[in-house]
């Protein structure tokens, strides 16, 4: 993947603790976050400094912190659904989805929300293993279409004494 924002140069002054040093001109805040976390999986940048390129940076739409976190949750669930991801990638971006809410960047609701179980329980955001949480999401999903049936016969029946 050919990076067009998180460059040679950019890496290079953020690792050197450059804060004065900003990108030029605004750039799109997907294709940013896509980048700069592609960058991060690979080992290329430390977790830490994702803050500081995230300062260094002005986004072409003005987004909230909300906004930010929503679009990293996207970005790192996108790429944990790959399947052909090495092992050693796949560990850091575990770990990056991790620090992304130690950090507060992305509230931790974000990824139970969007991510896969697997992930989530690889990544200790969830207790209980993935396995034993599809049954019981089954569980709820059944007996939820099973109370929904009952009112429907129910509210059948009364409507059909009415008609009498």
């Amino acid at each position: 993947m050919e990076c067009l924002h998180v460059t040679e140069e950019f890496l290079l002054e953020l690792k050197s603790g450059n804060r004065s040093f900003r990108l030029p001109h605004p750039v799109p805040i997907l294709r940013f976050l896509y980048e700069l976390s592609w960058t991060l999986v690979r080992g290329e940048l430390p977790f830490q400094k994702c803050k500081a390129a995230l300062d260094s940076v002005e986004f072409v739409d003005k987004v909230s912190a909300v906004g930010l976190g929503s679009n990293f949750a996207d970005i790192i669930t996108q790429m944990a659904q790959d399947l052909t991801m090495s092992g050693e990638y796949r560990s850091r971006l575990i770990k990056l989805a991790k620090w992304l809410v130690e950090s507060a960047l992305v509230p931790l609701r974000f990824f139970q929300e969007r991510c896969e179980e697997e992930f989530l329980w690889e990544a200790e955001m969830i207790k209980i293993k993935a396995q034993d949480l599809k049954g019981k999401e089954v569980r709820v999903n059944t007996r939820l279409l099973y109370q929904q049936t009952k009112f429907n016969l129910l509210r059948e029946e009364s409507e059909g004494y009415a008609k009498l």
